[in-house]
């Protein structure tokens, strides 16, 4: 049974796969080789401010910095990355990632100031080609938290998320997201890495929305967000 101290499965729905049709907008991951499946992906950025007696989120959306992971992902964490920024007004999702977390480890207990990064990320698979959702392995993401969304699955199978209390053990849990799936995980406490995704036929591909929840005095995004705040906020 899923553990909510560590992670948890969530059924979302609509919330998630409303998302879908901005996925065939997606840029090219050029730090994902083709032999690899490939990737498509953009990102967004965003400062959250989170009142602990109301439950509520004040959520900016903020100019899309380069991304760099750091430690936590061994392969290209210290490369800077480039992504187009993503398409969709996320902000709705993230009230509600706010709220699933919130629901499993009481946010009364952290800052109210959040940095969200929101992947839009499109794996790849073709009939000679296996796509490799995480090229770097069993990992961490260097967040608190991360929500983990399958927004679409098409002409797939495999692409099973599993979830480790070591990174040199086994998995303590596995599951298959289908559309509108998710699961939450508290990323410092367990690891993730999810199985290659394989085409049934022809060409197909797996969706998902990654959103880490980053304590802002971290300083994981450089730069005062009010100059850097775009749209409404």
């Amino acid at each position: 049974m899923p553990n909510p101290q560590k992670y948890a499965v969530l059924d979302i729905g609509e919330k998630l796969t409303r998302y879908s049709p901005s996925f065939h907008h997606l840029g090219p991951d050029e730090h994902h080789p083709a032999e690899k499946g490939g990737r498509t992906r953009r990102l967004a950025q965003y400062y959250a401010k989170y009142d602990h007696n109301t439950k509520k989120a004040e959520i900016t959306q903020l100019k899309t910095q380069l991304y760099v992971q750091g430690q936590s992902n061994k392969l290209l964490g210290h490369v800077p990355r480039h992504f187009d920024t993503v398409e969709d007004d996320l902000r709705s999702y993230i009230e509600y990632g706010f709220n699933v977390v919130d629901q499993n480890w009481p946010l009364s207990k952290y800052e109210s100031e959040w940095l969200i990064h929101c992947h839009q990320i499109r794996v790849h698979a073709m009939p000679a080609v296996t796509g490799i959702p995480v090229p770097e392995g069993i990992h961490k993401d260097g967040a608190e938290f991360v929500l983990m969304g399958c927004v679409a699955r098409e002409g797939v199978k495999g692409g099973i998320s599993h979830i480790y209390e070591d990174e040199g053990a086994p998995p303590i849990f596995g599951v298959t997201l289908m559309a509108g799936q998710a699961i939450l995980v508290s990323d410092r406490d367990v690891y993730h890495m999810v199985s290659p995704v394989i085409a049934e036929k022809d060409e197909g591909y797996r969706d998902m929305i990654l959103m880490g929840f980053h304590i802002w005095s971290d300083g994981k995004y450089k730069g005062n967000w009010r100059e850097n705040a775009i749209g409404v906020h």
